[in-house]
């Protein structure tokens, strides 16, 4: 804690104004230490060329694949040399406090939550942001969005059920699976209105949903696939028994007995907290201990 408020300069008294909010609150104070202590990995990447690229996949919903001349006229773009902007040195008191009152408020309304521990709510439920994308109020919106549509849909207890019919809805509501350029994650209000990527970006939509009305996910990929020579993303479902549950809202539902799993290899999960240790578990059987980074 101490590490981040000195690298956040000028920018400390915003986490201090966070802090001091939540004194006398005992889990909103830890909640907000969580946030703000692995809060230094943490950015985004602004330039001009990525609202350019942007356009263009937004234009491919509707128009197709972009064109070959396009996408190599681009080849040589590299997001990673733009401007990298820490969220320790620009995010507001007031986007942190509203991210971790609605956090709490729709986790509170949940009867599954008592099956989790907080460690499993910092980690799953309450992060403000997924990857890399820019800094936006996206939880507010994604449950005014969403919550509706799960009430009309289910109003039981099991969030596996809930699980199931907001992916079913998602997948009604289409996505372009285009991979054409090298980007940062898109970002929530992005991809609110337009479904295009791959498979990382699907993930991210189910992110932003299931976190926004207190279902607990992660995001979990091959670095390379035992299948093909790529990376590939896959969501997560915590279910209430301890087990994760793989799923791909494009491709299938969540379920506790899946069907046609991937082939086993090294998984690792995107994680907001800073992992400090390495676990070993079975994947196949989606025994996943709580912090870490690597499944075997």
């Amino acid at each position: 804690m101490e590490t981040v408020l000195e690298q956040a300069g000028k920018n400390k008294c915003e986490l201090e104004k966070v802090l001091s909010h939540y004194q006398g609150e005992k889990e909103k104070l830890a909640a907000a230490r969580f946030l703000i202590a692995n809060m230094l990995p943490h950015h985004s990447f602004i330039g001009k060329e990525l609202d350019s690229l942007k356009r263009l996949k937004k234009e491919s919903i509707l128009k197709g694949r972009i064109s070959d001349e396009v996408v190599k006229q681009w080849k040589s773009f590299d997001y990673r040399n733009l401007h990298k902007i820490k969220d320790v040195e620009v995010i507001k008191a007031e986007m942190l406090i509203d991210n971790i009152d609605l956090a709490f408020d729709v986790w509170e309304k949940r009867s599954w939550s008592k099956y989790y521990s907080f460690e499993d709510f910092c980690e799953y439920i309450l992060p403000y942001r997924v990857g890399n994308e820019p800094l936006e109020n996206w939880r507010r919106v994604y449950y005014e969005r969403y919550a509706p549509v799960l009430d009309s849909l289910y109003r039981g207890n099991d969030v596996v059920k809930a699980a199931q019919v907001l992916s079913m809805y998602l997948k009604k509501e289409g996505f372009a699976n285009y991979t054409d350029f090298n980007l940062p994650h898109l970002g929530a209000l992005f991809l609110l209105e337009n479904r295009v990527g791959y498979c990382r970006e699907n993930c991210d939509i189910v992110t932003y949903v299931m976190r926004a009305l207190g279902i607990p996910v992660a995001m979990d990929f091959y670095e390379v696939s035992p299948s093909y020579n790529s990376r590939h993303f896959w969501s997560a479902l915590l279910d209430t028994t301890g087990l994760a549950i793989p799923f791909n809202y494009t491709e299938q539902v969540p379920s506790r007995h899946p069907e046609g799993l991937r082939k086993m290899g090294k998984v690792y999960r995107s994680c907001y907290g800073i992992q400090l240790e390495k676990y070993v578990g079975l994947y196949a059987d989606r025994q996943v201990p709580h912090f870490f980074d690597i499944l075997y």
